[in-house]
Parts: structure tokens; C-alpha cells; sequence
């Protein structure tokens, strides 16, 4: 369905995204997520690919990807391992922050590094006391000359078991700023966050900043940028990442459900015989439809940067996601036992899928800032609807 929608290249990336998640990561996703572990080999190929650095600009040595294209790798990545898409996800937001705001020295020291994959970036914002409410960060960036001390701890931050750079998120002089933090600084600590219900294998760690000293050029923009520009700006990518992951998502939970239809038989006939279970099915087929329909949609209003962007992004997110989930339960009801086993793959699908809903701001933050930008839009005299 969706090569009608897509341009030549990016139907020939879409087939290179869904050979690689075929042969390289869905094949394995099962022992990732039972090991809390992706292979460093993996990380590797998706850099040796380009792929990480993919949304760079093609003159900063990436492949300009553009935001469809993006979400494609997502998707088809997503539909082998949601949590690898992690790694897609805060990669592409540290370098695409770096390339937009960063100093000329940021640049020449960290871009081209992210843009090979030679080193890992990672998006250390969330709090335990402040998830979504990134305003009331506590962790603080103190002037100490031409330095500043860190001081504060990041929780449940994606990948960061083997990231290699940091851009942080907290308070200086007052001012939502954002810096960044390699990770051997001398006073962090990198603890990794186990037993999670979903995302296993996507490296989650606890970050300690205990009077780490860096210098004050690694500020990225300017003090007082960090929610307003830097921020927001990176969460487009990192909701558009997303929101292509929950499309993959339903992608693998409804094809194992046809499989599962198909060769299962239960009181004389197959399971895909049976209303209620072909019910099922059309409604994740009819779901999956309208994710990639919201997604595409969003993915190109991010690219002509209209005027909706924001709003067909933060949809994209809360409605793919939320079909996911929807998908991944039917998937786990078809299979019954089966898909409640911690090794199969569905159960994985389910876990990974209410992640998803929470992750770059829970699906309830998502309607509070979908509703704040309809009422902005009604504001300005935008018609009223006709009843």
C-alpha cells in the first residue's frame, strides 16, 4: 500500500530497510530481549549502512534522509525489534540537535563521529520527578569559571549502557539550557536499568552526575534554548521514530496473527475460519492502514515544515501507538498461552508496544499538547465546524 504514496528512492530504501530488519534483526529479537542485549555487530552494520546517520545533510556526510524516509527505517526496524528503534530514535535526535545548534567546534568534534557511528549519542532528559514535565528539571549546571559542574541524575535513558555522548538536559542560571556530556567525564556514572516490561534490549541506564566538570563551550546553542528550540525540535524526530515503530509493531503482530490464523485449528476448524478472529484481523489491517496514513502525513508536514507539523506529529504518535498496543493484544488473544510465553516473539510486541505509549511523552502529554494547539488554531478565527 504505501508505494503508492512514496517516491521511487524512497521505495527502493523502504526495500533495503525491510531486507536488512528481515535477515539482520527479527531472526534474533527474541534472545536480544531475553538477554537485554543487542549485539554490538548490529550497532555497527546500521552505521556502516549510513543509517545513523541518515537524517544528517549530505554535505555533513549523511544521506540526507528526508522525514518519510526516516520514518520508513523506523517502521521497518520496528516490525523486527521496537527496541533497536530506540537506538535509532535519540541517536538521530543528538546529532540532528548538534547539527542545528551546535557551536563550530561541536561540530568538528562530535558530527562526523555520529554521522559514521563511530560514537553513540543519547538523549538524557527524563527524571524520576520530572518525565513529561521537562520545565521542572532538577538537575543543574553550575558556573565554576570557564566551566560548569553537573549536577543531577537522568533515569531511563535509551542506549545509554553504550553511549558515548550525552546531551543533557537541566538548569543554568535559571535558564533551561542543554550541554554536552562525554561519557568519560569524570563523575558520571552509567547504571544499567534492567527488568524493564518492554524496550529489553535497548540499553536503559540511570545517569549519575556527581560534580562532573565541563567546559562552558559545551553548551548547545544558548542558555535559555534547551526546551524551547533544542528540545522541541529534537522530539519531532524522536516522536516521528516513534511513531513509524508502533507502525512496524502492527506490521509483525498482524502477520504473525495470519500465520497463527492459518495453521492453528481449535474445535474443528481453523482459527481463520472464525468470525470472531477474522474480525480481528480487519480491524488490525484497517488500523495499520490509518497509522501509515497518519504517519506519512506528518512525516511530509514536518518536511514542508507547515504549519500543522507539530499537531500531525504528536497525532502520528498518540494514534500509531495506541493502534500498536491495540494490535499487539489481539495478537497475544489469537495465540492464546502461546503469546503470553516471555519468549515468543508477540509477547514482545505487546511489551514493546505499551512502551511506545510512553515513551517522548506519555500518550496522555501527547492529547494535552494536541488540545493546546486546536485551541490555538480555533483562536484565530479558524471556521467552526457545521452541525
Amino acid at each position: 500500500m504505501l508505494d503508492r504514496f512514496l517516491s521511487p528512492e524512497q521505495s527502493a530504501w523502504l526495500r533495503q530497510f525491510e531486507s536488512f530488519s528481515a535477515a539482520e534483526v527479527a531472526p534474533y529479537a527474541d534472545e536480544w530481549d531475553l538477554k537485554e542485549a543487542t549485539p554490538a555487530m548490529v550497532v555497527r552494520k546500521l552505521g556502516v549502512n549510513g543509517w545513523l546517520g541518515g537524517l544528517a545533510k549530505k554535505e555533513n556526510g549523511g544521506l540526507g534522509f528526508d522525514p518519510t524516509t526516516f520514518g520508513l527505517l523506523n517502521m521497518a526496524i520496528g516490525a523486527g525489534s521496537g527496541s533497536l528503534t530506540g537506538l535509532l530514535n535519540v541517536h538521530s535526535m543528538v546529532l540532528k540537535t548538534i547539527e542545528s545548534w551546535g557551536s563550530l567546534e561541536q561540530r568538528q568534534r562530535f558530527l562526523t563521529p555520529l554521522v559514521k557511528g563511530e560514537i553513540i549519542g543519547a538523549f538524557a532528559q527524563t527524571e524520576v520527578s520530572a518525565g513529561g514535565d521537562s520545565k521542572n528539571l532538577s538537575t543543574r549546571f553550575e558556573e565554576h569559571g570557564n566551566d560548569l559542574i553537573v549536577q543531577g541524575q537522568k533515569t531511563w535513558i535509551t542506549f545509554a549502557q553504550i553511549a558515548d555522548l550525552f546531551l543533557v538536559f537541566g538548569k543554568y542560571q535559571g535558564l533551561d539550557t542543554a550541554v554536552l556530556v562525554p561519557k568519560d567525564t569524570p563523575g558520571l556514572t552509567v547504571t544499567a536499568k534492567r527488568n524493564m516490561l518492554g524496550f529489553k534490549s535497548a540499553y536503559l541506564a540511570v545517569l549519575d552526575f556527581d560534580g562532573c566538570r565541563i567546559p562552558k563551550a559545551n553548551i548547545v546553542g544558548k542558555p535559555g534554548f534547551g526546551q524551547s528550540l533544542i528540545s522541541t525540535g529534537a522530539l519531532d524526530y524522536g516522536r516521528i521514530s516513534v511513531a513509524w515503530a508502533a507502525v512496524g509493531i502492527q506490521q509483525a503482530a498482524l502477520a504473525a496473527s495470519a500465520r497463527r490464523a492459518n495453521s492453528r485449528s481449535t474445535f474443528g476448524s481453523l482459527l481463520a475460519d472464525q468470525g470472531i478472529i477474522r474480525g480481528y484481523l480487519a480491524e488490525m489491517s484497517g488500523s495499520l492502514l490509518a497509522s501509515q496514513l497518519i504517519c506519512l502525513s506528518a512525516a511530509k508536514a514536518k518536511e514542508a515544515r507547515e504549519e500543522d507539523a507539530l499537531e500531525q506529529i504528536l497525532q502520528a504518535k498518540l494514534f500509531a501507538s495506541r493502534e500498536a498496543g491495540a494490535a499487539a493484544d489481539k495478537a497475544v488473544q489469537i495465540h492464546g498461552g502461546h503469546g503470553c510465553d516471555e519468549s515468543n516473539g508477540v509477547s514482545r510486541l505487546y511489551r514493546d508496544a505499551k512502551i511506545l505509549q510512553v515513551v517522548e511523552g506519555s500518550n496522555e502529554l501527547q492529547k494535552m499538547l494536541i488540545g493546546k494547539e486546536v485551541c490555538n488554531r480555533y483562536s484565530h478565527g479558524a471556521p467552526q465546524a457545521v452541525l
